[in-house]
């Protein structure tokens, strides 16, 4: 394949081992800045084929869908949060949040999680403070929204209590198996270093055996105080490495997408 780059990436965690890859296994690829909302690339890549794939910025999509690039962007936007509460019901971290719009959300309690229901990347779920989440509701119901996003009033998102949670790990997964594992936090602390458990990749691979969201994704796993539970599902192209297995991930998804060579 040939694997489009956008530049802004390399500044995501070990985003800078994907290009070493390529060029060690020399693997064609080119790098470009992506234009914010529209997808854009800049410069127009050059291409003898439409088997390609991009890394980087979620807008991106936009441009792979246009271009009919295969395998482009592996997006998630249908299998939202609602859909995997649909397949994955209590295994769900958050499987009991409240879903509304920005509009008519309310807070009834000090500090909530929030997330957009949809894999949009309007901002990165989070644990937000009252004062902080109606700030930002009303920045965006205000007549002239000035926040910068593209969140409207009717947006999906999901709110629910915050829960404990003392390692979080991720998982890249290509044709129904883990190709790649990571852990990324630890006791509230970023973190790369140690293995991802046993019993956690256990508890995904069961998971993924009862539904697999996409022929390449992302699926981010945590330990509670009590058990194991799923975070949430990502798009692939567009999430962190940290220190997964960038070649092996890289020459999984060659096997499986490649159809030039």
């Amino acid at each position: 394949m040939h694997w489009i780059i956008h530049r802004g990436f390399f500044s995501e965690p070990g985003g800078s081992w994907l290009l070493d890859t390529l060029e060690r296994f020399g693997i064609s690829h080119s790098l470009h800045d992506v234009v914010p909302v529209i997808g854009d690339l800049v410069p127009e890549p050059e291409l003898a084929h439409l088997n390609v794939i991009g890394m980087g910025s979620f807008s991106m999509r936009h441009y792979a869908a246009k271009q009919e690039w295969n395998p482009g962007i592996f997006d998630l936007f249908d299998q939202d949060f609602e859909q995997q509460r649909v397949h994955w019901g209590d295994h769900l971290l958050n499987s009991r949040s409240r879903v509304t719009t920005v509009r008519d959300a309310s807070f009834p309690d000090s500090r909530m999680f929030v997330r957009p229901v949809k894999d949009t990347k309007y901002f990165t779920g989070r644990v937000f403070e009252r004062s902080e989440f109606l700030a930002l509701q009303q920045s965006i119901c205000a007549p002239n929204p000035t926040h910068g996003t593209s969140l409207t009033p009717e947006t999906l998102i999901q709110i629910s209590e915050p829960r404990s949670i003392s390692e979080e790990c991720r998982f890249w997964v290509v044709a129904g198996e883990i190709i790649a594992s990571s852990p990324y936090e630890r006791d509230g602390q970023p973190t790369r270093e140690g293995n991802v458990s046993n019993s956690m990749t256990s508890f995904v691979t069961d998971r993924i055996r009862e539904w697999c969201s996409h022929e390449a994704f992302v699926i981010d796993a945590c330990q509670t105080a009590d058990d194991l539970k799923i975070v949430e599902i990502n798009t692939l192209n567009s999430s962190a490495f940290y220190a997964a297995d960038v070649p092996r991930l890289v020459m999984a998804l060659e096997d499986r997408f490649n159809a030039v060579g």
